[in-house]
């Protein structure tokens, strides 16, 4: 029945494949999405041999982020290219969102597909995130690099979920929480680094007791100011932990966000420094 069907638009056929071929049974559990985005996002990857020319990103060895997270990044053949696919992928994913009876509620993070959004009952479904920037055009010389990144419920029970989806940037339904407009959402088309964001700092990550706990171990933190297009990576070991806090001695600042940089590129920068930041600011970076 498929052959009969004819559209010009990828993400369109991608879609409609994706709803006929894993529809759910009565048995899935209600915690879980019914048609996953993951699944989507990878077939988007495959449909050309450009985006299927990348390289998995930013891979957690840590939980919550192992379980949960994908981050891919391509290099496009155009600018237009670029523009096209960030058009097409946050498309597909408002159409998942929308199979799953779900709303798509645009955070500073990542655009989150909810259930019963902007209400004291409202969990999360899904995030997306994709950007494009036209840094390192020596690495990409047709067009600019594109990152995305996908937050998913795999197999894990709601509460388990949710307290996972906030360590990975969720921020629940409360008359305090930012949002942007949807049209903020889909015109991300600069550089945008990983969010490392903990909305509850009280909760730590299996990351955040591992650098707690290892002095000497080599960490990193990425710094984004207001308003910039790119932010550095600060590079050190622990020296000390204390009341929450692990205090670095930094010696290398990088281009970018390591974590989704295709080069690692230093920057003039001091020998050593101090930081001292709050442990969950520091992931572990070698």
């Amino acid at each position: 029945m498929l052959k009969h069907f004819h559209f010009q638009s990828s993400s369109i056929m991608l879609f409609v494949l994706f709803l006929v071929g894993c529809s759910s049974t009565s048995e899935t559990r209600p915690d879980l999405a019914e048609y996953s985005f993951l699944d989507s996002t990878k077939s988007f990857l495959e449909l050309n041999s450009t985006r299927k020319n990348g390289a998995v990103v930013d891979k957690g060895n840590f939980y919550p982020k192992s379980a949960y997270s994908f981050s891919y990044r391509y290099c496009a053949n155009s600018s237009q290219q670029a523009k096209n696919d960030v058009a097409e992928y946050l498309d597909l994913a408002k159409r998942t969102c929308d199979a799953n009876i779900g709303t798509l509620v645009h955070q500073e993070t990542a655009s989150w597909c909810v259930y019963n959004a902007n209400t004291v009952e409202e969990r999360p479904i899904f995030s997306v995130r994709i950007s494009s920037t036209e840094l390192w055009a020596d690495l990409c010389l047709d067009g600019p690099f594109v990152t995305l990144r996908v937050i998913e419920n795999t197999n894990a029970p709601s509460n388990e979920w949710l307290s996972a989806a906030q360590v990975l940037g969720y921020q629940p339904y409360s008359i305090h929480r930012t949002l942007i407009s949807d049209s903020d959402a889909s015109g991300v088309t600069n550089y945008t680094a990983q969010p490392n964001v903990i909305t509850q700092p009280q909760v730590w990550t299996e990351e955040s007791q591992f650098i707690y706990t290892n002095k000497g171990q080599t960490v990193c933190l990425f710094e984004q100011p207001k308003g910039s297009s790119l932010g550095h990576t600060y590079q050190g070991a622990v020296m000390q932990a204390y009341k929450g806090r692990v205090k670095v001695l930094a010696t290398a600042k990088f281009k970018g966000d390591i974590r989704i940089a295709p080069a690692l590129e230093k920057v003039d920068w001091y020998n050593e420094a101090y930081i001292d930041a709050a442990a969950n600011s520091w992931f572990v970076c070698g």
